[in-house]
């Protein structure tokens, strides 16, 4: 006989700003912390600079993309970007400079950032807001 048993083996958050560099911003934050717990927190320097560029249909698979080529490039470079400067980001397109500092180990592995729930809308109150499911 088979059991389903139940996994919870996401970290769900629920992001809004007042602009979208705001929610991209705020969301890169909650990401950070979930693989390092205040580990953005009183920075003084960065170790480095990456270039990401990304184009989407609209604007949850530009998060959620923008966030999974975040999390690539934390794992293959070792690194927490805890700042990021958009030099375009529209509804479809970003372009922006990450900057990070190295990391020996992250407290959790993040396996992937899923579309699952993703929404990104402008609310009652005009704000951008969204759920965000991370696969540990």
């Amino acid at each position: 006989m088979n059991q389903y048993v139940k996994h919870t083996a996401d970290v769900e958050i629920e992001v809004s700003g007042r602009t979208l560099q705001e929610l991209f911003t705020k969301s890169l934050e909650a990401m950070c912390d979930i693989l390092k717990q205040d580990g953005c927190k009183n920075i003084t320097h960065f170790d480095c600079s990456v270039r990401v560029v990304v184009s989407a249909n609209d604007c949850t698979g530009l998060l959620i993309d923008f966030l999974s080529e975040v999390l690539s490039l934390s794992n293959i470079q070792k690194s927490l970007f805890c700042n990021v400067y958009f030099s375009e980001l529209t509804e479809n397109n970003l372009e922006a400079q990450l900057f990070g500092i190295w990391f020996d180990h992250f407290d959790k592995e993040i396996k992937g950032v899923t579309y699952h729930e993703a929404r990104v809308k402008k609310n009652d109150n005009n704000n951008w807001e969204t759920h965000i499911i991370f696969d540990i």
